[in-house]
């Protein structure tokens, strides 16, 4: 009977040693892949941070005009060219007693009709 026990008695410690060595190989495992995605979250991270700053240099308002000046000729309006708002609703509702607007800036064609359709939107 001692016998018998004792062989099951090592054979449980032996399965308790292989299930304690089994569990420190996953939880190692589980350490060594946890500092993996660490490491790529830190690196995807810096990524986003040089990719943010990228944005930030390209959507600048001194580089934007810059390349404007070097590929278009484009200026800013003359203040002479810009209505107020009450010019361009009179303009687009044809209202004659309203401020007058320069004939070469009051607008023809389909872009009236829209116009109109945008100021009734805006007043509603």
């Amino acid at each position: 009977m001692f016998r018998l026990t004792s062989i099951f008695l090592c054979a449980l410690f032996l399965a308790a040693v292989a299930g304690r060595y089994s569990a420190e190989e996953s939880v190692s495992a589980a350490q060594e892949a946890l500092q993996q995605l660490d490491a790529e979250y830190a690196e995807e991270a810096r990524r986003v941070q040089m990719l943010r700053a990228e944005i930030a240099y390209l959507e600048s308002p001194e580089r934007l005009a810059k390349v404007a000046r070097a590929t278009t000729d484009l200026r800013p309006p003359a203040p002479e060219t810009l209505l107020t708002a009450q010019q361009f609703k009179s303009a687009m509702i044809g209202d004659e007693a309203a401020p007058a607007v320069p004939h070469d800036l009051a607008p023809h064609g389909d872009v009236i009709e829209n116009a109109i359709a945008m100021v009734q939107l805006a007043d509603e």
